[in-house]
């Protein structure tokens, strides 16, 4: 019986340390909808912005890749779940030397369409547009 709780004490000291992204990875199965490339057009302040997101497999786990004219080098995101019907991308990056922790929540709103919240530090920015899947 000690050996039983003392299992279960560890147990829950490992889950509580291990991030959660470890626990679980989003299955390619999952997010089918959302494996593809999309373009992804947000409302800024100073105008329109595109991005071009691609989400694909990556054996048994969905990884992301972003792009857009500002900062052509490829954001790797890892960090890929759901909520609901929702598709969550969520990453550290970098513009001009400043840190920033992103998300991205893409949710959709038809055949191969999405509403799209970008969020930058968990609220000090978002921006908000729509997504189109071109392939």
């Amino acid at each position: 019986m000690a050996r039983l709780s003392i299992a279960r004490i560890a147990f829950a000291a490992l889950v509580a340390v291990i991030p959660a992204t470890a626990l679980a990875q989003l299955a390619p199965a999952n997010a089918a909808e959302f494996i593809g490339v999309w373009t992804v057009t947000l409302d800024s302040p100073q105008g329109s912005f595109e991005q071009e997101v691609t989400v694909k497999a990556a054996g048994d786990k969905v990884v992301a890749t972003i792009t857009n004219q500002m900062q052509p080098a490829a954001q790797e995101v890892t960090d890929v779940s759901k909520d609901g019907k929702d598709l969550v991308l969520k990453f550290a990056g970098d513009y001009q030397g400043n840190a920033f922790d992103a998300k991205i929540v893409m949710s959709p709103t038809g055949d191969d369409k999405a509403s799209v919240l970008f969020d930058i530090n968990g609220g000090q920015f978002s921006m908000s547009g729509a997504g189109t899947k071109k392939r």
